[in-house]
């Protein structure tokens, strides 16, 4: 009878511990991220392997491996991205301005993260260029070079392009005289390129956090405390140094 008593007591126990058992060591939970496509270096893309990579990319696994989330990343144009977001088909947006206006409808099936980055606005110029182009007053009347869409200050005049890349290599080669990114392009394209061209200090900022889709509430304060800790620890500055300091990151192989 003692023998069947403790084994009684030993399978309570054990079931006890189940119940009470980390969130953790559960089955991953699968999130499908939806990645705007074509890519932004260094913030995401996708290489010639098909492997995803980039800023924003690696923050997410970072805070996926804590909290034993599994990923599935979508590759999807923005808008066709913004629509399954709304249908519940992706559940997760990364690098988004929570400041940017959208749709009354997009809205009501967002969440937001605390910030993990900040994305700053610069001008990029021609080294002889010998006013303050980080004064915005005195770019009136300027041609600039900006992507096509974006929104730019009043009262410069733009010359659209596609993206940031071409930006960056028509000032290099003198073709446009100022351009307007930003500054974590710059700087990667400047460095991994060795592009000539000088960054003006940024005229603008916002921050970036991750949407998350409502279905997906129980997710938000575990990654908010993921986000903290791991700005607490410097993950998220390393995770960004990877990408800026120096030339280990690659260009892109296509327009990004």
């Amino acid at each position: 009878m003692n023998k069947v008593s403790s084994c009684a007591k030993l399978l309570s126990v054990l079931c006890l511990s189940a119940l009470l058992a980390p969130s953790a060591f559960a089955d991953a939970v699968k999130l499908r991220v939806g990645m705007p496509q074509p890519g932004k270096v260094p913030f995401f893309w996708q290489t010639d392997a098909g492997d995803y990579t980039g800023i924003y990319v690696d923050t997410l696994r970072s805070i996926a491996e804590e909290l034993n989330v599994e990923l599935e990343i979508i590759p999807l144009s923005q808008a066709r991205l913004q629509r399954h977001f709304v249908a519940g088909e992706i559940d997760l947006e990364a690098g988004v301005n929570p400041k940017a206006e959208i749709s009354a409808l997009l809205e009501d099936f967002s969440l937001y993260t605390r910030p993990f980055g900040v994305v700053n606005e610069v001008f990029i110029y021609r080294p002889e260029l010998s006013f303050p182009v980080f004064i915005l007053k005195d770019l009136e009347g300027q041609r600039v070079a900006t992507v096509r869409g974006s929104s730019v200050p009043e009262k410069i005049l733009r010359e659209d392009f596609t993206n940031q890349w071409q930006i960056a290599q028509r000032v290099h080669r003198g073709w446009n005289e100022l351009g307007l990114m930003n500054e974590a392009p710059a700087l990667h394209y400047q460095r991994a390129g060795n592009l000539n061209y000088q960054i003006s200090l940024p005229y603008n900022s916002n921050p970036v956090v991750f949407r998350l889709h409502v279905s997906k509430s129980k997710l938000l304060e575990p990654m908010n405390n993921s986000i903290s800790r791991l700005e607490e620890e410097g993950e998220l500055e390393r995770i960004v140094c990877k990408y800026l300091c120096g030339q280990s990151a690659a260009l892109p192989d296509n327009d990004q």
